[in-house]
């Protein structure tokens, strides 16, 4: 792959991963994104408490399934940017041994 066909970080328009790490307070987002946060905020006021609980209850179900159910193996696709309490983390913190492996795409 030449430096050519190197896909670019457009920071210009909001991505979908980036706005989802804003609403979960992360660091990894820039001014475009922030904008897109807010307006979709301004128009659902409860869409953060909504990503909250939304990425609690994925810490719920994991924790579960690598602790009393026994799942060793997780595929997380589309997992967006790293933040809080992310599948691999939480699997590791419930299971001594989880293979995990995720994707996502951030550059279009």
């Amino acid at each position: 792959m030449s430096g050519d066909d190197v896909p670019q970080l457009d920071t210009r328009h909001a991505h979908p991963a980036r706005v989802y790490n804003y609403w979960l307070g992360g660091k990894d987002n820039f001014a475009a994104d922030r904008e897109a946060a807010e307006q979709a905020i301004a128009a659902n006021p409860g869409i953060r408490t909504d990503v909250r609980a939304n990425r609690a209850f994925l810490a719920r179900v994991v924790r579960y399934l690598a602790g009393e159910g026994g799942v060793r193996q997780f595929l997380d696709i589309g997992t967006g940017l790293p933040v809080m309490d992310d599948v691999h983390k939480v699997a590791r913190r419930s299971s001594p041994v989880p293979w995990c492996m995720w994707t996502m795409r951030l550059w279009r």
